[in-house]
């Protein structure tokens, strides 16, 4: 195969069968890292050997980078003259799918380069490939002229990683980046020991992450507001909340109890700066907190949460 370089107009040759590019977050970085994965099968000294191999393709000076890694391709007795034709990467999921001429399907984390799964797709030989981008998975067309769709099974991923691979980190990792259900009881468990050990950025990440959003509770909420406070520290409940709001909206009770911070600490514009970015949830009792420092913006907050008695309320007090 072939790799070109446009910013730099020079090419690369691989020995590879099957290639193709991802882009991955790389933590302390914030911009994606392009990525090329690539699966090689070659004869050395008699031996055949067959590998994956996944490369960071343009390292950010002074910025993490991925770590290179590389896995092997095991093939069955049967299929020893197998070799990979097609390669799709699921951004979704963040797995590698190696597809075979003899209709293997090999499944691998791209983070870790962790083997997760191979079976045969098809009796038949693959010879076209697509991504299969809203699904997670991809389309093969087969020489019979079947068209097959592979993808995830998202209720026995999780499970099958932590019970038959015993890999409870991919687990979590993969519950996590799919929004997945299966790892509740890892999730949660993982939380309370970064929580014990005083980890409580760690914990707020984890918690913030959690699939279907599991801890971001009621009790999350009261565990960090339960830490003293440090002199000169930031409180863990305000780390925490400041990572949710970097990852997206709060919800109905997040708002709430953010909100009432702000108002006792009379930060009055950090909520409107929220509120007009969309970031907290409306509710009636958002409305009454803020009625206590600013009418015309609780007034807003009942509109948009449809608190039609108190909006009429609001609007009679003004004649």
């Amino acid at each position: 195969m072939q790799l070109f370089s446009i910013n730099q107009q020079r090419s690369q040759a691989l020995e590879a069968h099957a290639a193709s590019f991802a882009q991955f977050k790389v933590p302390g970085n914030d911009y994606p890292s392009v990525l090329i994965s690539f699966a090689t099968k070659t004869l050395n000294a008699g031996q055949i050997t067959s590998k994956l191999h996944i490369i960071d393709l343009g390292a950010q000076p002074r910025k993490p980078s991925f770590t290179k890694k590389q896995a092997d391709l095991f093939f069955p007795p049967d299929f020893a003259d197998d070799f990979p034709v097609a390669m799709q990467i699921s951004q979704k999921y963040n797995l590698i799918y190696v597809i075979t001429k003899l209709g293997l399907l090999f499944v691998y984390d791209m983070e870790t380069a962790t083997a997760v799964y191979r079976n045969r797709i098809s009796p038949d030989p693959i010879f076209l490939t697509a991504e299969a981008s809203s699904l997670g998975g991809l389309y093969a067309v087969n020489r019979r002229g079947q068209v097959l769709l592979a993808t995830v099974n998202e209720q026995t991923i999780v499970p099958f990683v932590s019970g038959q691979l015993n890999n409870l980190e991919l687990a979590v990792n993969l519950a996590k980046r799919g929004n997945l259900p299966g790892a509740e009881q890892l999730v949660v468990q993982r939380f309370q020991e970064l929580f014990a050990q005083t980890k409580y950025k760690e914990s707020a990440e984890l918690a913030a992450e959690s699939p279907q959003g599991i801890l971001r509770t009621p009790d999350t909420v009261a565990k960090f507001q339960s830490v003293p406070v440090q002199a000169g520290q930031t409180p863990p409940l305000l780390q925490y909340f400041g990572i949710l709001l970097t990852r997206g909206n709060l919800n109905a009770f997040e708002s709430l109890e953010l909100s009432r911070l702000v108002v006792n600490q009379n930060k009055k514009n950090l909520l409107e700066n929220w509120l007009a970015e969309d970031k907290l949830e409306y509710s009636e009792e958002l409305g009454d907190l803020v009625k206590t420092v600013d009418n015309d913006l609780a007034l807003k907050i009942y509109i948009k949460a449809r608190a039609i008695p108190k909006v009429v309320a609001a609007f009679a007090e003004r004649r």
